[in-house]
C-alpha cells in the first residue's frame, strides 16, 4: 500500500466509526433526525425483536426508548474491512437501560419492569454492512447480536442530589449539542 492509499483507508475507517458513534448519541438522546442520518434510505435492520427497514427501526426504537428512563450506549472494538465503496464492520457495544416501574406497558412486554425500577445491561455487537454513496458512508444493513444481558434493581444513591445541569438529558438540550 502506498502512503496515499493508507491515508484514504484510514479516513474511510474513521468516517465509518463516526457513523457508529453518531448512532449511539442519537439513540441515547432520542434524536430521530440524527438516528436516521446513520442509515441509507433503503437500509435494512435485524436487531432484537425488530426485522425490517431501518427507517421503521428508527421509529420503533424511539417509541421504545420513550418508555425507558435513560440509556447509555458505549462502543469498544471496531473492526472494519473495506472493499471499495462497501465495507463490513463488527462493533462491540454495551448498553444500559433504566426500565421504569411506572412506565407505560406497550410493545408486547419488551422492556417491561417487574414492579420496581430496574437497570438492564446488555453486551453485544453490531454487524454492519456500510456503503459509500455520493461520497458519504452510511449503514446499508445492520444485524444486532446480543451476547449477554443482566437485570438488576436500580440504585441511584445520591444521583438525585446532582444538579440537573450536570446530568444527561434526552434531546438537543443535552450538553453534547452545546456549541460554546
Amino acid at each position: 500500500m502506498t502512503l496515499e492509499s493508507t491515508v484514504l483507508a484510514l479516513a474511510d475507517k474513521q468516517a465509518i466509526t463516526e457513523v457508529v458513534y453518531r448512532y449511539c448519541r442519537a439513540i441515547d438522546r432520542c434524536d430521530g433526525e440524527l438516528l436516521r442520518s446513520c442509515f441509507h434510505p433503503d437500509s435494512t435492520h435485524d436487531h432484537g425483536p425488530f426485522e425490517g427497514p431501518s427507517a421503521d427501526f428508527c421509529r420503533f426504537a424511539l417509541q421504545l426508548l420513550a418508555q425507558v428512563g435513560s440509556t447509555q450506549h458505549t462502543v469498544g472494538n471496531v473492526l472494519i474491512e473495506l472493499r471499495g465503496d462497501s465495507a463490513t464492520s463488527e462493533t462491540y457495544w454495551t448498553a444500559y437501560h433504566r426500565i421504569l416501574a411506572d412506565g407505560p406497558r406497550e410493545n408486547a412486554g419488551v422492556l417491561v419492569s417487574r414492579g420496581v425500577d430496574e437497570d438492564l445491561f446488555i453486551g453485544g455487537r453490531y454487524i454492519d454492512r456500510f456503503e459509500r454513496r455520493q461520497d458519504e458512508w452510511r449503514i446499508a444493513h445492520r444485524f444486532g447480536v446480543h451476547d449477554w444481558q443482566r437485570f438488576e434493581a436500580a440504585d441511584e444513591r445520591d444521583f438525585a442530589s446532582m444538579p440537573a445541569s450536570k446530568r444527561g438529558m434526552r434531546g438537543r438540550g443535552d450538553r453534547a449539542y452545546w456549541k460554546g
